[in-house]
């Protein structure tokens, strides 16, 4: 028995910590989305005598990475009392729930850091970033009117099912494929959320997720499948341009496309860390990888990771499209680095080339062009948090 899993009983002192350890005010609206959180999750936690010293969840997800299917855990609600600090609880649970993760066959994890430094002692890194744009009203782009499609607006909680799909064929990019559950949550957590959805022949083409904040308008998802919508929605963003003052976009794609703008200075733009990855099992994330070339002479690279079944020297070989990959730990590696940078390369935040030109990696500068030819270039997107 893990002695650091919590029963369901414990949701009350769980949610307690919770509000004490981020100065959230009891309500029950918070509750209940809490508990959400709470029945989907693997929950972690050291009793401090009769009260929670410590707690984390590790919610089951599965991702899509260019086209393959992964399981992942977000890691969230990280806390720990003040009068329990300093005693190593918090990273307790995090190393507990990295092991069960992989004795669970879940390959990724990602969670929201409140400090990056902290997160990398347990080989966790950034990759997501999202780009913020801000655009007076008066400075939004003129959209031409069209004859062809409609936009309908609904509420948040009219959700149609045609969204979940829209969703699922556009996310590619490591992004959650979320589970019905997790709609509902998105739901029941933002009830202030609007929908406005673009329709071509009765099919629907895009949507945006948008709320209002006193004199903003702001969009929190926007989703297209072809020009039309992109069309159909912003003429719809525009045409609340005589209500608010501000509109910002906080979008998971770091390409900012000032370019596209008639005026590139008639938007402020924030890029902003996200959040942050870790590999927890690079063994079966090497083999079923989305490989960019058939062919690769072998190649021997040294991990060096805190989890013991991914710090190796692994050999990796690629025929017509085959990877063998295997320990090879006898053998003199190729190039050396740290989980964290190969997290960066395989997401394709940052090329191993890259790395290699900022002193992050050493080796065989011919063999690291070879491996990083390997992974996707795209950077990964992620709109949810937890």
């Amino acid at each position: 028995m893990n002695k650091y899993l919590l029963g369901k009983d414990k949701f009350n002192q769980f949610y307690e910590l919770y509000l004490y350890s981020f100065n959230r005010p009891d309500s029950p609206q918070r509750r209940s989305v809490l508990k959400e959180r709470f029945d989907h999750a693997i929950v972690y936690g050291i009793m401090n005598e009769d009260k929670l010293g410590s707690g984390l969840f590790s919610i089951p997800f599965n991702v899509n990475f260019h086209d393959v299917d992964f399981k992942m855990n977000g890691i969230g609600d990280v806390m720990s009392a003040p009068e329990f600090g300093g005693r190593g609880g918090a990273s307790s649970l995090m190393n507990q729930a990295l092991e069960d993760m992989y004795n669970d066959g879940v390959t990724l994890s990602y969670l929201a850091p409140f400090s990056y430094g902290y997160y990398r002692q347990f080989g966790f890194e950034q990759v997501f970033d999202h780009t913020r744009i801000t655009i007076k009203n008066f400075e939004l782009p003129r959209v031409k009117n069209t004859q062809e499609g409609i936009v309908k607006r609904v509420k948040i909680t009219e959700l149609p099912d045609s969204v979940k799909r829209l969703y699922l064929e556009k996310n590619h990019l490591g992004g959650m494929s979320r589970a019905d559950w997790w709609w509902n949550h998105m739901v029941d957590k933002h009830p202030e959320y609007q929908l406005a959805l673009a329709y071509q022949a009765n099919k629907l083409i895009g949507y945006l997720v948008y709320y209002n904040e006193g004199v903003n308008f702001v969009i929190h998802e926007w989703v297209n499948s072809n020009s039309l919508s992109l069309q159909l929605l912003l003429k719809f963003v525009t045409k609340h341009q005589s209500i608010f003052e501000n509109f910002i976009y906080e979008s998971p794609d770091a390409d900012f496309k000032a370019d596209l703008l008639e005026d590139p200075n008639s938007a402020k733009l924030e890029v902003i860390p996200y959040m942050m990855a870790r590999i927890v099992n690079l063994e079966d994330f090497l083999k079923r990888y989305p490989i960019q070339k058939m062919n690769l002479a072998r190649i021997n690279f040294k991990v060096e990771d805190s989890l013991a079944w991914n710090n190796h020297t692994w050999s990796l070989a690629i025929n017509d499209g085959i990877v063998d990959l295997k320990v090879a730990d006898e053998l003199k590696p190729d190039l050396e680095l740290t989980i964290q940078n190969l997290t960066k390369a395989m997401f394709g935040y940052r090329s191993l080339d890259s790395l290699v030109n900022y002193g992050l990696i050493k080796g065989d500068v011919e063999k690291i062009s070879d491996l990083s030819s390997l992974f996707v270039q795209e950077k990964p997107q992620l709109i949810d948090y937890f």
